[in-house]
């Protein structure tokens, strides 16, 4: 009985130990081309680039990971990952009220506003 129970746990161990897992990991960044924008003037693109920068949304990147699996055979996963450019063209199009693709100095002044 001892000898059947002894046979039965390696046996059980060895299976154990040659299973394998299946594994693939895939990261892709998302590029977005950088939306054009022209500026009224120099202080009306100061304000805007600093309130960019010390905004949230300049260092939050929006991240989506999805995974499959199924216990010892498979795991895969892929995480997609949003450009710097991303969060720009959102800040642009926010700043740009009127839509004209030109940020003027109070447009500026109010996304900076809004970022505090």
């Amino acid at each position: 009985m001892k000898t059947a129970l002894l046979r039965l746990t390696l046996l059980a161990a060895l299976a154990a130990s040659l299973t394998a897992c299946i594994t693939s990991r895939e990261t892709v960044y998302r590029e977005t081309e950088r939306v054009k924008v022209e500026f009224e003037n120099d202080a009306s693109a100061r304000i805007f680039y600093e309130a960019f920068t010390k905004s949230p949304e300049s260092r939050q990147r929006n991240e989506k990971t999805t995974t499959f699996n199924i216990p010892v055979i498979i795991h895969a996963q892929r995480t997609e990952k949003d450009s710097e450019n991303t969060a720009f063209n959102a800040a642009v199009r926010r700043c740009d009220t009127n839509a004209d693709g030109k940020l003027t100095e109070q447009e500026a002044r109010i996304y900076a506003a809004q970022q505090k």
